[in-house]
């Protein structure tokens, strides 16, 4: 698989649980406000019904208002209803003792004269919710009067308080969705990673076969290209120009075997003795013995106590080849930084160098066998380190600072908990 692949697929999973969250947080939006509207509607057209009828019951009688609008009025969606005179004197009322009283309000003969009705919601005095609709009676004599409705809203109420429960209902579908989608992306990586695991594995594979076959050989007529090549060196006079030619030939030798050792070294099928280690005794081993010469140009910080779960010999392989690499790349004066720290269940220790940095395409391809940037690198340090730490349940990385020149090795390996 390409590797920007595994990023376009990711993010096109984002982007289709962003698009889907959006569409239905809108259309649900959408519905309850539709709701809304409709519940308002119901509310307006039963206003405008009853107060067509009662219009239509005013003019077949010709009389005032009397005992069958009240009867019209009687239902029990109605608060209370009232018809006045343009002066706002209150002719009819369905509480009695409130006919004869006067409407405090201003501008209604105007209002009156527009021909236009009007609802809204508003409540009473007693706080009750209701939908108030103002009407225009036209009497057979051609005078207009006011005659408005105050609607109870409880049964439009409760659609709209049932259209919004579904809020819930999406809240729901929205976190299985963002559930599963999270569980395929995780279920996708698993395979990326499974993926890449076996593809190692059949490149070992390869490597181990032609390992079996061709070591053995090799290192046979190594044995006696090397052998007599010393022994002529021993013949031969210090002054003599063939000494040159054969400390070439030597060289090359040494050259070769390395490479097989290295081979085999990678190849092989590991075993792992995990204990609890300390880790400064470990890397202080390693500074010691391999690099007294350069010990003054590392400088160590570690937290106390660290200890890992881990195999000595193969972390003492990691730690040295960690070290060898930071040492070849930082710039003379060269100076290399140690630390450890507990992060989690984590130990993590850094070897950070000080030189120009890994440059960006290398980066991808850093723990590839047999891939490398030096001149006489094989390719299989960095390899190894990953194959034994990943086998020991830890984690590597090699990146850039992002603070400073260099680069830096990161192991990561898991931590023996305090007893």
């Amino acid at each position: 698989m390409r590797p920007y692949l595994p990023a376009i697929l990711r993010g096109s999973l984002v982007l289709f649980l962003l698009l889907s969250t959006a569409a239905v947080l809108y259309t649900t939006a959408q519905n309850t406000r539709i709701a809304q509207g409709l519940a308002d509607q119901a509310l307006e057209s039963t206003a405008l019904s009853l107060s067509s009828s009662a219009e239509m019951e005013l003019r077949l009688s010709g009389t005032r208002p009397g005992d069958q609008i009240r009867r019209l009025f009687s239902d029990r969606v109605v608060a209370y209803a009232l018809i006045a005179k343009g002066d706002g004197t209150v002719l009819f009322h369905t509480n009695p003792a409130l006919a004869g009283s006067t409407l405090s309000e201003k501008g209604l003969d105007q209002w009156l004269q527009s021909g236009k009705a009007s609802g809204r919601r508003t409540f009473l005095r007693t706080g009750l919710p209701v939908f108030e609709f103002n009407y225009i009676l036209h009497r057979p004599d051609g005078q207009a009067e006011l005659l408005r409705l105050a609607l109870h809203t409880t049964p439009a109420d409760r659609i709209i308080s049932q259209s919004e429960r579904i809020w819930w209902t999406v809240g729901l579908v929205l976190i299985i969705l963002w559930t599963i989608g999270i569980l395929l992306e995780r279920m996708f990586n698993r395979q990326l990673r499974l993926g890449k695991e076996l593809e190692e594995k059949k490149q070992l594979a390869v490597i181990g076969q032609m390992t079996a076959v061709l070591s053995h050989e090799i290192r046979n007529a190594l044995g006696g290209i090397k052998g007599f090549a010393q022994w002529v060196d021993e013949k031969t006079e210090a002054s003599d120009p063939k000494k040159t030619a054969l400390a070439f030939v030597l060289k090359g030798t040494d050259r070769i075997e390395s490479l097989v050792n290295d081979l085999l070294l990678f190849s092989k099928e590991e075993s792992y003795e995990r204990k609890a280690l300390d880790i400064a005794p470990l890397l202080e081993e390693v500074i010691a013995l391999e690099f007294q010469d350069k010990k003054d140009s590392v400088d160590i910080k570690l937290e106390q106590g660290l200890r890992v779960w881990g195999d000595t010999g193969k972390l003492y392989r990691v730690f040295l080849n960690g070290f060898q690499n930071a040492l070849q790349a930082a710039e003379r004066p060269s100076r290399i930084r140690v630390t450890g720290r507990s992060r989690g269940k984590w130990v993590e220790i850094r070897i950070e160098d000080s030189g120009p940095g890994i440059p960006v395409e290398e980066l991808s391809n850093l723990f590839t066998p047999f891939h490398t940037t030096k001149p006489d690198g094989t390719g299989l340090g960095l390899a190894y380190s990953k194959k034994v730490i990943t086998g020991m349940g830890g984690e590597i990385e090699l990146f850039n600072r992002g603070d400073r020149k260099g680069a830096a090795l990161a192991i990561r390996l898991p931590r023996v908990e305090k007893e």
